[in-house]
């Protein structure tokens, strides 16, 4: 998905639901200039701001990003789908899942420093380290984690991972 075409359906739903862009801004907590520069495609959100923006409307990530009704149970790696249209090398986010699904499947692949952070949203998070070690921050406490462990981050609670091996950091996470 295009930044242009994620900000034609972010502002598509918006007016579906008669919403102003203050609107948006106030239940949001995102700037009228910022969610403008995301409507007309000039800038590309971070992950955070996107679940921000579903909050706000009361849908999921996978509704907002992806308009798809593809619903097939077995999903290629070659398939994958990127979250936002210009991933940067740092930090890459992938669905595992197509179409409305009830739990949703992301991959998270950070290179070595790289951090992800995220403000808290609606979705609870089941993640597992593939590869790869992470420093996991969820509320106000730190865990190490390393290849096969797992982690459980309720929802509205603000966490951040962070690589702090030397290659790079493969996880994946179900939502719901």
């Amino acid at each position: 998905m295009t930044d242009k075409i994620l900000g034609e359906r972010i502002k598509a739903i918006r007016k579906q639901r008669n919403m102003t862009l203050q609107d948006l801004a106030d239940r949001s907590g995102l700037s009228i200039g910022f969610i403008s520069k995301v409507e007309r495609g000039l800038t590309s959100p971070a992950f955070s701001a996107l679940l921000e923006i579903c909050r706000a409307f009361q849908v999921d990530l996978v509704e907002l990003v992806q308009a798809s009704t593809d619903r097939r149970s077995v999903i290629r790696k070659s398939e994958r789908i990127p979250m936002f249209s210009k991933t940067d090398d740092e930090i890459k986010h992938e669905f595992g899942t197509q179409g409305f699904r009830k739990i949703k499947g992301l991959w998270i692949t950070i290179q070595p420093g790289a951090v992800d952070i995220s403000r808290g949203h609606s979705e609870e998070e089941l993640g597992i380290v593939i590869k790869g070690s992470l420093k996991v921050t969820i509320g106000k406490e730190a865990h190490i984690l390393e290849e096969g462990d797992s982690l459980y981050i309720d929802s509205y609670v603000p966490h951040s991972l962070k690589n702090i091996g030397d290659c790079e950091c493969l996880c994946f996470f179900a939502i719901n």
